[in-house]
C-alpha cells in the first residue's frame, strides 16, 4: 500500500480501536500489549499497534517506527519530507467529502533531543476529535530516528481516576 492509503486505513479504523488492522501479538507487559499492525508504511522498520490497559477507556495507538540516521542533516530532512506526505493524507466521510490532515510544522533543531509536529482531522465527526497524528524527530543512542504516532488524547479534565471511586 502507498504512504497515504496506510495513513487512511489507520485513520478510518480508529473507531474500531484499530481492531481491523491488528496483527500478531509481539510483547505483552502489565500495562500494555504491542501488536504488528497489518499495514505498513512504506519506509518504516516496524509498525506497531499498542492497546493500554485502563478500566475507563480502550486506549490505542499506532506508529511507523521510520528508518534512522546518525547523520542529523539527514535525519531533518527526512522528517520534513514525512511531514509533507502526512499534510496530503485524508480520509473520506461517508459522504464522499475528503478530510486532510492538518498541522503545525515545528522544524528541527540541532541540540534538541527531539521535535514533534502535530496534525489533527479538521472534522466535526466526534470519532476523531481526539485523533492526532504527530511526527517525531528524536536523538536515542547516537541515532537520529523518526516516528509517526497516531494517538487519542483525551482532554486533561478526563484522564484519570476521580477521588473516592
Amino acid at each position: 500500500m502507498s504512504f497515504p492509503l496506510v495513513i487512511e486505513a489507520v485513520l478510518r479504523d480508529f473507531p474500531n480501536n484499530l481492531r481491523n488492522i491488528t496483527g500478531d501479538l509481539v510483547l505483552a507487559q502489565g500495562e500494555f500489549e504491542n501488536y504488528a499492525s497489518v499495514v505498513e508504511l512504506p519506509g518504516a522498520e516496524q509498525c506497531i499497534i499498542t492497546r493500554y490497559h485502563s478500566y475507563r477507556d480502550t486506549t490505542v495507538s499506532w506508529q511507523a517506527k521510520m528508518t534512522g540516521s546518525d547523520d542529523y542533516e539527514k535525519a531533518a530532512h527526512d522528517y520534513h519530507a514525512l511531514y509533507r506526505k502526512l499534510e496530503t493524507c485524508y480520509i473520506t466521510l461517508v459522504d464522499g467529502s475528503f478530510v486532510f490532515l492538518k498541522g503545525v510544522w515545528e522544524p528541527a533543531r540541532e541540540g534538541a533531543p527531539f521535535t514533534t509536529s502535530t496534525l489533527r482531522l479538521n472534522t466535526g465527526d466526534p470519532r476523531y476529535r481526539e485523533v492526532k497524528v504527530e511526527i517525531e524527530l528524536v536523538y536515542l543512542l547516537a541515532e537520529w530516528g523518526i516516528n509517526i504516532n497516531i494517538i487519542t488524547k483525551k482532554p486533561d479534565d478526563e484522564v484519570g481516576a476521580t477521588i473516592g471511586h
